[in-house]
């Protein structure tokens, strides 16, 4: 039997708030398959997904997933590559334009930068997977925390050139070592991560960095170049987003 729409949004809902909450891949795959032979079952008896959830969404996920345990180990075992990710992301583009310096404020700010941005996207991710938001919403809420993430990132690098001074400042030889070995973690990032996006982004946000590096240009149009195609290919890309979700539920928006 062919579920209906909100079944299956409700569904693929679940295993994103399980998902978010730390719970094993094989649960929340058994957990899915018992939820919809129940919910194909209720409807063949002339039930819609309210009965089956009393009404709450958010509540009926809160319930199943304060039933099952929470992959402590497993959060661990993604640690270590979520850390590679963050550091390649601070450097490489830094090393390719060849002003790579760590400072106190560096190494202070732009971790609790990415563990708040880190646990923004959870947050909404599980409040999404509860919810029936409309996608200008998720659109509007994820622009919001990138370009929160941005600001407080462009800050933190004006502090640091007026008020800090760098402990260590590598050769340029060794610039073009760590921004190789960035370039490196994005690619196994995506291996592991089974998804494009560790390379796209930084394709986006440093691609123009290494193109200029062999060019003379000045400073400001460089970070105004490096500026126009992030936003552009940023914009391109929840475009797209939005464009599939529209081809995949036309009446959902």
């Amino acid at each position: 039997m062919t579920l209906s729409k909100a079944s299956e949004d409700f569904i693929a809902n679940l295993r994103l708030y399980l998902m978010t909450s730390g719970k094993k891949d094989a649960e929340i795959k058994e957990i899915a398959e018992e939820l919809r032979a129940h919910l194909e079952d209720a409807e063949n008896r002339g039930k819609n997904l309210e009965t089956v959830t009393g009404g709450s969404p958010e509540a009926y996920m809160k319930n199943i997933s304060s039933e099952m345990t929470t992959d402590f180990y497993g959060l661990i075992k993604l640690m270590p590559m979520f850390i590679l990710l963050l550091i390649a992301y601070f450097v490489t583009g830094s090393a390719i334009r060849g002003d790579l310096s760590f400072s106190l404020l560096k190494l202070i700010a732009f971790p609790l930068i990415a563990a708040a941005s880190i646990g923004a996207y959870i947050f909404t991710f599980r409040k999404i997977a509860g919810n029936t938001w409309s996608k200008k919403k998720e659109f509007t809420i994820f622009i919001g925390i990138q370009l929160i993430t941005v600001g407080l990132m462009s800050a933190v690098l004006l502090l640091d050139i007026f008020y800090f001074q760098p402990f260590y400042t590598p050769s340029r030889a060794m610039m073009w070592v760590i921004a190789a070995m960035g370039v490196l973690i994005f690619f196994i990032g995506a291996i592991w991560s089974k998804t494009w996006i560790t390379i796209i982004l930084p394709l986006f946000l440093f691609g123009p960095d290494f193109v200029m590096s062999f060019m003379d240009v000045d400073e400001m149009t460089a970070l105004y170049a490096n500026m126009g195609v992030f936003v552009a290919g940023f914009i391109l890309l929840m475009l797209y987003l939005l464009f599939q979700n529209k081809k995949q539920n036309p009446h959902y928006s």
